[in-house]
């Protein structure tokens, strides 16, 4: 009887030892178990709103430059026409056209630099980070603030064929270094599948519960080495020693999902090969969008390909790479629709959000409270730079963006601007540094960047900032 499972519940929920056990004994996709209505009380139980963050990164630019044009003259596919430098009435352009059915719950900022403005592909060392490129990137940093109900996953790093061909600029840092083993893009969705959720193994889930033990003479090890040691040997012991109790730690606080986390089926196939290209990418946006959905994780990172990618679109041509698509090696046609099949993606990512219901407002969509963020790692991919950068704030974000009241929003921000750099003939000289718009970004959601340099909030943006 529904009663009796209920009061089953309550009583694993007094006791975090057992709850636990009760994690290990079933799957996070079985039937409608203890666990299974475990989820659902607890969902129906969180009313208050949680923003979450996705950061959704293109390669090779978004074509901001006119197909003649060999430096930043700001006239191309991208940019919205306005009449005005904030104002609701704007028309997309040929690339940002793909994003129309959003237009309502999106900020289309305009004049940002990033980094010196003309290091082209190695704007991915830059892109989610501070201007000095010592710092971790925006997406480790509010991942470390909002953690989900795993903390172990505090920022889902998905890569859809970034990297595959063995070259990792990977957008997202944690500290000087790249993201790297567990936490490096992962470019198998299933593998990604299996990294957030588990297994439905009831001999693996046994076998995690008990590991939490296998730490204890661990921890008891490094302590007593750590008093017979001294200077760097001490120091490297100590790093060793915050690890494990970091693992302790997240260990002890993960939670029970608290969405409704409905069983995923991936269809395997080559996840580097070219055929399936759009599948793989349609497989990330269900992995993230459900584990966003679940409340296992609150911030995420989608990068499709890496800088200079070589892998072929197929709908866009099966001869020319989007790299030399970009750089308009191979004509106009497959310059545009090019640019245009990275921008569908986000479409697609979006649609993927919108079905999905909040974990912690059952009653809302998963989008209406998340902010994605929409860039590359550089402006254009021909002349190379990183002036006047492609940038699009979109989704409800639970009503902190400011959309123009529901109608869309062009925001040209350069009367804020912090940096004078040889322009374009469109928004002239001075633009606002990337870091800010992390730093203000971080601000929204209630902390702050730890960054050198200029880092104040760019006003209008957000409603509490």
């Amino acid at each position: 009887p529904i009663q009796d499972a209920e009061g089953l519940i309550m009583d694993i929920l007094k006791s975090r030892r057992r709850f636990l056990a009760g994690l290990a004994a079933v799957g996070i996709y079985g039937p409608l178990t203890q666990f299974g209505l475990a989820r659902l009380a607890l969902a129906g139980q969180s009313q208050q709103a949680k923003l979450k963050v996705v950061f959704f990164i293109v390669p090779d630019g978004l074509a901001v430059d006119s197909s003649s044009a060999y430096s930043s003259d700001g006239r191309g596919l991208w940019h919205p026409q306005a009449a005005a430098l904030d104002t609701s009435d704007f028309t997309l352009n040929e690339v940002s056209q793909e994003l129309a059915a959003y237009k309502s719950q999106s900020l289309y900022l305009r004049g940002t630099i990033l980094g010196p403005g003309n290091e082209g592909h190695n704007g991915w060392t830059w892109l989610l980070r501070d201007r000095e490129k010592k710092m971790a990137s925006i997406d480790v940093l509010l991942g470390q603030h909002m953690p989900g109900t795993d903390p172990t996953l505090r920022s889902v790093f998905a890569g859809p064929h970034a990297g595959i061909d063995g070259t990792d600029w990977y957008v997202s840092w944690n500290g000087p270094k790249i993201r790297s083993d567990i936490r490096k893009p992962v470019q198998d969705p299933e593998l990604l599948a299996q990294y957030i959720f588990g297994t439905v193994s009831r001999a693996v889930r046994d076998r995690q519960v008990r590991n939490r033990h296998v730490f204890d003479p661990v921890l008891a090890d490094i302590n007593e080495m750590r008093g017979r040691l001294a200077g760097a040997q001490k120091q490297k012991v100590e790093m060793q020693l915050d690890a494990v109790e970091q693992t302790l730690k997240d260990m002890e606080e993960t939670l029970p999902p608290i969405g409704e986390c409905s069983p995923l089926e991936l269809e395997s196939v080559p996840f580097k090969s070219a055929q399936f290209r759009n599948q793989i990418q349609n497989s990330h946006h269900q992995v993230v969008a459900t584990a966003l959905s679940c409340g296992i994780t609150r911030v995420a990172t989608i990068q499709v390909g890496r800088s200079a990618e070589s892998l072929n679109i197929l709908d866009v041509s099966d001869v020319t790479n989007p790299h030399d698509c970009a750089h308009r090696y191979a004509g106009l046609d497959v310059w545009k629709k090019s640019r245009q099949w990275y921008t569908q993606r986000l479409k697609l990512f979006m649609d993927e959000l919108a079905r999905h219901a909040d974990p912690d407002v059952p009653s809302d969509s998963l989008l209406k409270h998340t902010l994605v963020i929409f860039t590359s790692e550089m402006a254009d991919g021909a002349p190379e730079h990183t002036l006047d950068m492609p940038l699009v704030l979109m989704g409800g974000a639970s009503g902190l963006l400011k959309t123009g009241a529901g109608a869309g929003r062009y925001f040209n921000i350069t009367a804020q601007g912090d940096r004078q750099q040889y322009g374009n003939p469109v928004i002239g000289n001075t633009f606002v540094d990337m870091q800010r718009i992390w730093a203000t970004v971080a601000r929204a959601a209630g902390t702050s960047v730890p960054y050198n340099g200029n880092i104040d909030p760019v006003s209008g943006i957000f409603t509490n900032v």
